[in-house]
């Protein structure tokens, strides 16, 4: 059991030091400079108003990542069973991993901007960062629903395929999903 334990703890030691990536609040800290000094600003490309969508997506989906690492954790060290724990124990491990992913997502994403945020309408860069944090929010909602409307449909024996069929938005999650791997960001 200790070694599992040393083993998850490596994991986190691995990931430690993605934590100090610059965060979202660089980058309006960035917009609002820029916005100050009053200089010229040009119209987003698609691929920049793109990437600040998706420096929020991955901002909100890296909190809800710290959230479930904690439940985790928490479950972990509350499970009386060795073969439960060792499955969160497990789930945490995975779950470092996903959070290690998509802080380097975030990290090219921000790499890719912060040259750029100087010259480019600050209003606009924005309204994409606020369009991303309510789709990703309603990404969230409809998922909740989805997986209630899921639950319902196995505990009545109905089809899983009528779970699926009301689960929101598609062009939404796609735009939400499509964040997490930029292909359009350069390598």
């Amino acid at each position: 059991m200790d070694q599992r334990i040393t083993k998850l703890q490596a994991v986190a030691a691995q990931f430690r030091p993605l934590r100090h990536l610059p965060s979202g609040a660089l980058l309006l800290y960035a917009l609002s400079i820029s916005a100050a000094v009053g200089a010229q600003q040009q119209a987003p490309s698609s691929d920049e108003l793109r990437s600040m969508y998706c420096v929020e997506v991955i901002r909100a989906e890296i909190d809800l990542q710290h959230h479930l690492i904690s439940a985790s954790d928490t479950a972990a060290a509350n499970a009386i069973a060795p073969a439960a724990r060792q499955q969160w124990i497990d789930t945490s491990a995975e779950l470092l991993q996903g959070l290690a992913r998509l802080e380097a997502v975030r990290y090219r994403l921000q790499a890719y901007m912060l040259p750029r945020i100087a010259a480019l309408d600050s209003f606009a860069l924005a309204t994409a960062m606020r369009q991303g944090d309510a789709d990703f929010q309603e990404s969230r909602a409809v998922g909740d629903r989805c997986a209630g409307e899921c639950a319902s449909a196995q505990a009545t024996n109905q089809q899983p395929v009528a779970c699926g069929a009301s689960c929101g938005d598609r062009a939404t999650l796609s735009r939400v999903s499509s964040c997490d791997k930029p292909a359009w960001l350069p390598p």
